[in-house]
């Protein structure tokens, strides 16, 4: 095959350096600012500006990935300041005592939860049938991460200058201390475990792990009531456009 004057061959190697996949990244950018990172069984978010925050620690194991997350963004660990827990379970706080020995960012955590993580007693058993928290009960206590310090005490409207300003919103059901993040300014809401976003439906926290799920509604039904494009989840990809008129119609199909 000939090829035209001045038109380089491209040899075999460089085109499969075209076609390879792109290596596994830990995050995604949802928006400017904000990044959306893979954490054993959960995912955790970075916040960053000049100081860093980070939003659940997943399960135990999940701190490296963090710091890794952060490095990749060329910025040091030392710049996380702050963590924000939105609920207790495992698989968002349990990288939280491994985070803590490497960085000494400020943690919080809503109220009515704060006593679990900073007791020496296993974190609780977040199955919420009998049979299935009677069988996973050796598991956990085998892989429960143990204390970490908790700094702040979170309440409903808490308001923090994050992201052009985030506000706690007390979102329980789930479990009674669960927290959705709001961000007004940026039209941002993180909602953690309150929802589910499953086969392109909004759904109801999972049945399985979920205290009350009347309670869990009526949360949904609070957060309808804000404005926000953007939705994030601890466990499935985000809502990027109009996602407060998608959550006001999923509210519109519950039950009274």
């Amino acid at each position: 095959m000939t090829h035209p004057a001045g038109v380089r061959r491209v040899s075999w190697q460089e085109r499969w350096q075209d076609l390879r996949p792109v290596p596994f990244r830990p995050f995604v950018e949802v928006l400017p600012g904000l990044y959306q990172v893979r954490t054993r069984a959960s995912r955790s978010y970075l916040i960053a500006e000049d100081r860093i925050t980070v939003i659940d620690t997943g399960a135990p194991g999940s701190g490296e990935r963090i710091l890794e997350t952060v490095r990749e963004l060329g910025r040091s660990p030392d710049d996380i300041a702050d963590i924000v827990i939105t609920h207790s379970h495992l698989d968002h706080v349990g990288g939280l005592p491994e985070l803590q020995r490497w960085v000494p960012a400020r943690t919080g955590i809503h109220l009515a939860e704060a006593h679990h993580i900073e007791s020496d007693d296993p974190l609780p058993n977040p199955f919420t049938h009998p049979l299935l928290a009677r069988i996973s009960e050796p598991y956990l206590q085998w892989v429960d991460p143990g204390r970490a310090r908790i700094d702040v005490y979170l309440r409903d409207g808490d308001e923090f200058p994050v992201l052009g300003g985030m506000r706690i919103v007390h979102a329980p059901g789930h479990t009674p201390g669960s927290i959705a993040l709001y961000f007004p300014q940026r039209g941002a809401l993180i909602v953690g475990d309150a929802m589910q976003y499953r086969f392109g439906r909004l759904m109801l926290p999972h049945r399985l792990f979920t205290q009350d799920m009347a309670q869990a509604a009526d949360s949904i039904r609070r957060l309808a009531e804000l404005e926000f494009d953007t939705l994030c989840f601890s466990h499935f990809r985000p809502i990027v456009r109009d996602a407060d008129r998608r959550v006001r119609e999923f509210v519109r199909s519950l039950p009274a």
